[in-house]
């Protein structure tokens, strides 16, 4: 069952869905623990909704410059499922550049570099302070089979200067790898990933599975279940939505466009 947190996050995205317009398709992390190489055009912005048995996460992405995108993080963690479980809250600040792109634009490789907890990676003993850890991660996408499906690989590392009771600065090395199968169901990717953290800092291997339906290029609802492979409950049903604007941070964008009240 999901917490009476959960609940609530899931009847406001509902109505988000329902009553946000549907109007075209793009690849993004999503609630996914992986990313893929891409950054979003110059002057877009992203906002990601997500919530479930564990967690629930607000992200939104600015693409500030070519090729650059600056991220701000927020998300909330309970120990189980229950209401009144032990939370932990974490922040996170990162950008992420994309310095290689193929000819068709549908593989290549960007650099995270992020302060704060890296995003996806939980452990129970709580989080360290939001200026004292430092993570850097590198996403690389290769299209496969004509395009039927996207591999995403995401290796990277973490250290954090004030780690567990004894306050000690620990190392830890990130991995992550994703499939997306397209193809099969219209407009939907079958996503699956494996990911976790080993060295000082380390964490149990998790995986996710899920859909994710690109009906259009604004709105992209997904759903996905994450579990230990040692049968140890994990992220467990999350559901979560993306929303991509228009390059409402470009100067041409505000001089021709304005608001209807």
């Amino acid at each position: 069952m999901l917490s009476n947190h959960s609940k609530q996050l899931v009847i406001i995205l509902f109505i988000t869905i329902v009553l946000l317009p549907i109007t075209g398709n793009e690849v993004l992390s999503q609630q996914f623990n992986s990313d893929n190489y891409l950054t979003m055009p110059h002057g877009t912005g992203t906002f990601v909704l997500s919530t479930g048995e564990r967690n629930s996460a607000m992200y939104a992405t600015f693409s500030l410059l070519p090729k650059f995108e600056l991220n701000f993080s927020s998300a909330l963690f309970w120990e189980d499922k229950k209401a009144n479980s032990p939370q932990h809250f974490s922040t996170n600040i990162f950008g992420k550049y994309m310095f290689w792109v193929n000819d068709a634009n549908t593989g290549g490789a960007a650099m995270f570099l992020g302060v704060g907890r890296a995003p996806g990676y939980y452990n129970q003993s709580g989080y360290s302070a939001f200026h004292k850890n430092y993570w850097t991660a590198i996403p690389i996408t290769f299209p496969l089979f004509n395009n039927a499906i996207s591999w995403d690989i995401m290796p990277g590392a973490l250290v954090d200067f004030d780690y567990g009771s004894n306050k000690k600065k620990a190392w830890g090395f990130t991995w992550s790898t994703r499939v997306a199968i397209y193809k099969i169901i219209p407009r939907t990717g079958i996503v699956a990933e494996v990911y976790g953290i080993e060295g000082e800092i380390s964490s149990k291997t998790e995986y996710k599975v899920g859909l994710r339906w690109e009906p259009n290029d604004y709105i992209i609802p997904a759903i996905s279940y994450g579990s230990c492979f040692d049968g140890s409950s994990a992220s467990g049903f999350e559901f979560g939505i993306i929303i991509f604007t228009p390059p409402f941070l470009k100067k041409e964008f505000i001089k021709n466009n304005d608001i209807q009240y």
